[in-house]
């Protein structure tokens, strides 16, 4: 799993990465071809969108991949593990609850 997670943070890191290089290059772009600034503006906020738009695109394949890697295993999820241990819980409850009265004189006529 820390494999992923390494792989995962690298990903991030690298489209951030391009994220800030996209947008350095977006605005030496501008100025080394003295676009207008209102144009410029749109060029650089549009290529940024296309960065971040990429950036959740990756976020969303990474996750399925991680989810398809943890089903394939048969790992159980946090979630699977709240169930359980509520479960647990809930079973451990009734099994330190003492007998109700109905149930003992149940009991007692049945040892006569």
């Amino acid at each position: 799993m820390s494999n992923l997670k390494s792989a995962f943070y690298a990903g991030v890191g690298l489209v951030l990465k391009s994220k800030d290089k996209v947008e350095s290059a977006a605005r030496k772009f501008v100025k080394d071809n003295k676009v207008e600034a209102v144009e410029g503006k749109k060029f650089i906020d549009k290529t940024v969108k296309h960065v971040e738009a990429a950036k959740r695109d990756l976020s969303k394949k990474f996750n399925g991949a991680v989810k398809n890697a943890v089903d394939k295993m048969g790992l159980i999820t946090r979630k699977e593990v709240k169930v359980l241990k509520e479960e647990i819980h809930h079973f451990k409850k009734q099994l330190s609850k003492p007998n109700s009265p109905s149930k003992k004189s149940k009991v007692k006529k049945e040892k006569r």
